[in-house]
């Protein structure tokens, strides 16, 4: 056998043996992941006035809007609460509420600005500062704020996940770093958990964003005519960067090391597997089938704080087009949201709690 020959063979021998191992690592990666179990019995966990018990009759009575039934849900489909937490204040500034359709391959992510209003009667009805509440009195934070979800969208998300500012710079940093067009100049300074203060300043136009940088511009919203909303579209507009970059490139750097990283650092009910398999299904994913939306509100000022308030039949239709999991239509009925009435406030289940609060408008 000649020496070119040979050296064919040797050569295709190797690839042959990547080609192997690497099957050999996908299969074992494919055992590994696996999806999360969604709940046993339907959802959502409608809010409805208790009705006194029907009499049995043969043919019964249709039953009235708003009473509780069994939802069958679409299938391949999983609904998430994203969370971005400050580990200052403890405040939750950046609130995703989701839809991941594996059959689809689509994702709907929906923004909830920070200054929703809630229906409870506290000083301040802020959604960003029910996490926060929660913990300073006794509880774990996530229950209540799913409570909050659960009441704007009608139901309760299958999952939920916390990030904290440090661990989405580790996983960028992981990640290998994110190409992203800079809108315009920032100027950010930070104090971290242990009272160290620091500077971060990004330029504007295309540059390679770090873990620092990259957070520097997802909380960045000083510079902003419209606040928080003008943040909330550089966060959509950050994350659809992510999205385009590992999809253009066909896979998830490190993808099993990110899994591990969130599992181990992220408040969430999913396991490092579910993460594993989530990013995954991202891949599967074209860019165009990607969507943001920010939950429809009008600003208004009560005792001296700015609120958001959700413009009610905007949200409705935006609830059931991007996040609705199942085959019937979500209504006022299922939550339990104040928004505005003409001149004045309403609440979706007839009252608002702590009633005072609202007659004493500031405008």
């Amino acid at each position: 056998m000649g020496i070119k020959k040979k050296f064919i063979y040797i050569v295709l021998g190797i690839v042959a043996a990547l080609a192997i191992m690497l099957a050999g690592g996908l299969i074992a990666y494919l055992s590994w992941e696996k999806p999360p179990e969604l709940p046993a019995s339907p959802q959502p966990a409608l809010i409805v006035e208790e009705t006194p018990e029907p009499e049995p009759t043969p043919t019964p009575e249709p039953m009235p809007e708003g009473t509780a039934f069994e939802n069958s849900r679409r299938d391949g489909i999983y609904t998430v609460l994203l969370v971005g937490l400050d580990q200052m204040s403890g405040s939750t500034d950046t609130i995703l509420v989701g839809r991941f359709d594996t059959v689809r391959h689509e994702v709907n992510l929906v923004s909830i600005p920070r200054d929703t209003i809630i229906n409870v009667d506290t000083e301040v009805r802020k959604i960003n500062s029910v996490y926060a509440g929660s913990i300073n009195w006794g509880g774990n934070g996530i229950d209540s704020l799913m409570t909050q979800i659960d009441w704007l969208t009608g139901f309760v998300p299958d999952c939920y996940a916390v990030l904290d500012l440090y661990t989405f710079i580790d996983v960028i940093d992981e990640l290998g770093g994110v190409d992203f067009d800079v809108p315009e100049e920032m100027e950010y300074m930070y104090q971290d958990v242990m009272g160290d203060k620091g500077y971060l300043y990004l330029a504007p136009g295309m540059q390679h964003l770090d873990g620092a940088h990259a957070m520097a511009l997802c909380r960045y919203r000083i510079g902003y005519i419209t606040g928080d909303y003008g943040r909330i579209d550089v966060q959509h507009a950050f994350l659809k960067a992510c999205a385009d970059q590992f999809i253009r490139l066909g896979n998830i750097p490190h993808a099993r090391a990110v899994a591990e990283m969130l599992g181990e650092n992220l408040n969430t009910n999913l396991t490092t597997a579910n993460i594993a398999w989530f990013m995954r299904q991202l891949m599967k994913c074209k860019s165009e089938d990607i969507h943001f939306y920010t939950m429809p509100s009008e600003g208004r000022i009560l005792q001296g704080y700015s609120y958001a308030v959700p413009r009610l039949w905007e949200w409705i239709e935006m609830v059931n087009f991007s996040l609705n999991p199942f085959d019937t239509e979500l209504g006022m009925w299922n939550m339990n949201l104040v928004y505005i009435d003409g001149a004045g406030y309403s609440g979706t289940q007839g009252y608002l709690d702590g009633d005072w609060y609202f007659q004493t408008e500031e405008d």
